[in-house]
């Protein structure tokens, strides 16, 4: 069983996000911050994280930079955000991102993508 991460902070968004990829049969995580979300990756391995990028504690793309500058595994990820500006997409793809999609998500292209991701 795949495992996921969803590191997002609105409560509707999380509910969203998990009960499509419970029903698709992954194994899910749930962290509310950047700063949580840290300390599991460090504790943890994941198959693919779905992550928000404005966040409290650590946004999105700081948790990135934190990660990569300690030399922690990250993730395959998946940007999902409310943000679709060009500078976003163009930053999460130099940090390293799979897919940057933007809120509201398209519920058949978000299965789609993550099943992409976690073959």
């Amino acid at each position: 069983m795949k495992k996921i991460l969803v590191v997002e902070d609105n409560e509707t968004n999380m509910k969203l996000f998990c009960d499509i990829l419970e029903y698709k049969g992954y194994k899910v995580t749930k962290n509310f911050d950047g700063q949580e979300a840290y300390t599991t990756i460090k504790n943890n391995s994941f198959d693919l994280m779905i992550l928000d990028i404005q966040l409290p504690k650590l946004d999105g793309f700081s948790l990135i930079k934190k990660l990569k500058e300690e030399n922690i595994k990250i993730p395959k990820t998946i940007v999902v955000s409310a943000f679709a500006m060009d500078k976003d997409k163009q930053n999460a793809k130099m940090l390293g991102c799979e897919e940057y999609l933007t809120k509201p998500i398209d519920i058949m292209n978000f299965i789609s993508t993550v099943e992409k991701h976690t073959k």
